[in-house]
């Protein structure tokens, strides 16, 4: 088994760059797909279910991350954020083409790329690690999760107002511009971090895919808890943009004040945070971070102001800030470090394969009963989140 190559201090920076280059397209990006494809005819039940065919956790964003992380274990993880950038420029391409052509099924093609960009997700989260200096993995994680939100404090009131401007399919080619800057910057400067290639077997791809839908040994209480998180986020709150805009006419340049306030809040927590997660234990992070769904479900169902859901933008970015530097530091203590890849590959391929559907029944729900119905569900989802963390997932011991 070869063993990661120590990398340079740098290569955190190139990180940090590409996070920040990939932010500023992304946090656009996330405030105005679901209201534009409700533009273009599509129901919040169609916009659910292309949500879960390659949104965060849909099932080709799932099987890429499956296929990505296993290679990127043997002929290395720069190969695999290079191709990801390139998927994403030709995503833009397609989302252009729908807007300038008012055809929603085109989204179809453009969603199904995004969603095979994430086969670079395994290898950027083993990079990240591989460039930490030893028991600094939370700091490094927070790092590029840091560079990633800084651009979303400013990106998403002007991609509304250049929205407004330009239309929705105007606005993709300066979205295209980000992703190609990014694809330039870790072709040229990003450094691999494995010593050597070993040979693709497909028997053992094979093997390693069934191994995915069954959570490992000494793990599965921490995939179950993980991918039920997916699951019972993407029923509810991975629809709120959508749902606003149908249910209380909330405009693009009202979503992205709020992405902006939740990057903002994001970005001032994270680094803090990161330091505490170096220093203690993780478990009791996520159950803390779990627990505050409750209280931002109750807001979602009860309050319809745009001044309350800004201010609840706060509290939505302690809950991401608390849990996603966690989820990936407990990881990253758990499995050695020449499986990283590979192990970040299953988590995602996992909690995908549990989580996928989650945003067509959302939107079915908010069909069937407005706006409260999927966000109940995410409610009484995260107090059974909390219930596993209790009982079912122990403190990993670092490798």
């Amino acid at each position: 088994m070869s063993h990661p190559v120590k990398s340079s201090h740098n290569n955190l920076r190139v990180l940090a760059l590409n996070a920040f280059l990939r932010g500023a397209h992304n946090s656009i990006y996330g405030v105005i797909f679901q209201p534009f494809a409700l533009s273009l005819g599509a129901s919040m039940t169609t916009v659910g279910l292309l949500n879960s065919i390659g949104g965060m956790n849909g099932i080709f964003t799932t099987l890429a991350q499956s296929v990505g992380g296993w290679l990127a274990d043997r002929i290395g993880r720069k190969p695999f954020v290079v191709a990801a950038s390139a998927l994403g420029v030709l995503a833009y391409i397609l989302l252009a083409l729908a807007g300038a052509l008012n055809v929603w099924t085109l989204l179809l093609g453009g969603i199904i790329l995004f969603g095979l960009s994430a086969l670079s997700r395994p290898a950027l989260s083993a990079l990240t690690a591989e460039s930490a200096q030893a028991g600094q993995h939370g700091h490094a994680f927070s790092l590029t999760m840091v560079a990633w939100l800084v651009p979303g404090v400013l990106a998403p009131p002007i991609g509304g107002w250049l929205t407004d401007q330009l239309g929705y399919g105007g606005i993709f080619p300066i979205l295209l511009a980000f992703e190609a800057a990014s694809l330039l910057v870790v072709w040229r400067y990003l450094r691999e971090t494995r010593a050597s290639r070993e040979p693709i077997r497909w028997r053992d791809f094979a093997r390693a895919f069934a191994r995915s839908i069954v959570p490992p040994r000494g793990l599965r209480g921490f995939f179950i808890a993980c991918a039920s998180d997916s699951f019972v986020w993407g029923l509810g709150w991975g629809l709120i943009n959508g749902m606003l805009v149908k249910t209380y006419g909330f405009t693009v340049e009202q979503l992205g004040v709020m992405a902006s306030v939740m990057s903002l809040s994001w970005a001032i927590m994270q680094m803090p945070i990161g330091w505490y997660v170096d220093r203690h234990r993780l478990k009791g992070m996520m159950l803390f971070s779990e627990s505050l769904g409750i209280p931002l479900m109750l807001i979602g169902i009860t309050q319809r102001s745009f001044e309350i859901f800004v201010v609840a933008q706060v509290l939505f970015a302690l809950t991401a800030a608390t849990w996603v530097p966690v989820v990936n530091t407990f990881l990253a203590r758990a499995v050695p470090a020449a499986e990283r890849s590979e192990a970040y590959g299953r988590l995602n391929m996992f909690r995908g394969l549990i989580a996928f559907p989650a945003s067509a029944l959302g939107g079915l729900l908010f069909d069937w009963g407005g706006i409260r119905a999927p966000l109940v569900a995410n409610l009484i989802g995260c107090c059974v989140v909390m219930l596993m963390l209790i009982f079912f997932v122990n403190e990993p011991m670092s490798q």
